[in-house]
């Protein structure tokens, strides 16, 4: 374990929000049956609401060759003592992890939700890029608390994303945790924006703030992209497929939820995942991309007159 992870942890202890208690590696299995299976999974926080409510174990993963192994260790332990409907597995990991594995630590997750955890994933340090993540895992602790890494915002992105923002009949409604989620609804919202039913769900909305795709050059509404529809009807057979917002759900929470809210979608995407937030007049580049996009989708969007806002992915997102 590098110093970053034990840094972390000194942070959330320090930082732990009113109302809420904080421990490290703390075991999640009892005595008895951790010893019959040979090994226990053991989170590197753990917050704990007061009210006892809800409990996260959370994982900080900087730079593993192997960042599932903590998710196969809780999801094994879940299938002999379940996790409480309270509880929430959380990993957070780096962008030094390279993409591949990241992305098997995301998809990890919905093998997690398949078997009825409440699991979530999340980026770590979202602003770092990742050769400044691996320099600072060899820095000491008094040296790392010197530099401004702005701990709390790590602290408060496990907490939002593991709470609903929205419950309906068939959905709990949360904040995307990962820039791959993002991505997901992005590239859902216009590949569904091109059939007549989701055009009619969807109507002509008018829109300011957007999110950018710099591998198909597409964009999409922020606050779209912005939020995670997890089923109550956990799918039993395969395949499955990577939870997504959709027009028709979009439309339904945008007449009837003030909590679905807008101007929340973009802070969020902004202040937590480190997504820039550019206007169009600042980039010609990207300018010229948008107006190729905005004719093609012109009966379904109309921008703010007071001009388009880009949300970008960090740069080393890719």
């Amino acid at each position: 374990m590098g110093a970053l992870t034990e840094y972390l942890q000194d942070c959330f202890a320090e930082f732990c929000p009113p109302g809420w208690t904080c421990r490290r590696e703390v075991r999640v299995l009892d005595g008895a049956l951790a010893k019959s299976l040979g090994y226990t999974p053991k989170a590197d926080v753990a917050l704990e609401c007061d009210d006892g409510q809800r409990r996260l174990w959370i994982e900080f993963e900087v730079s593993r060759a192997d960042p599932v192994a903590n998710h196969a260790k809780f999801a094994t332990a879940h299938l002999f003592q379940p996790l409480r409907s309270i509880e929430a597995f959380i990993s957070m990991v780096s962008g030094h992890v390279v993409r591949g594995r990241r992305n098997l630590a995301a998809n990890t997750i919905c093998l997690m939700r398949h078997i009825g955890m409440n699991a979530f994933h999340t980026t770590l340090l979202p602003s770092i890029e990742p050769d400044e993540i691996r320099r600072l895992n060899h820095l000491d602790k008094h040296a790392l608390a010197s530099l401004n890494l702005q701990p709390q915002r790590e602290i408060a992105r496990a907490i939002e994303i593991s709470q609903p923002v929205v419950t309906t009949r068939k959905h709990r409604i949360y904040f995307v945790g990962d820039l791959l989620d993002v991505l997901r609804n992005l590239r859902h919202w216009n590949q569904q924006i091109q059939t007549d039913l989701a055009r009619h769900q969807w109507g002509r909305r008018r829109v300011r703030y957007f999110v950018f795709d710099r591998k198909t050059k597409q964009f999409a509404p922020s606050k779209f992209c912005a939020y995670l529809p997890l089923s109550l009807d956990r799918p039993r057979i395969l395949p499955i497929s990577s939870p997504v917002m959709t027009i028709e759900l979009y439309a339904s929470l945008d007449e009837s939820e003030a909590r679905f809210d807008g101007n929340r979608a973009w802070r969020h995407l902004n202040e937590h995942l480190a997504m820039n937030l550019i206007p169009l007049t600042e980039d010609s580049e990207l300018s010229a991309f948008f107006e190729t996009w905005s004719r093609r989708v012109a009966e379904s969007i109309q921008i703010d007159r007071r001009g388009a806002l880009i949300l970008c992915p960090p740069k080393w997102f890719g």
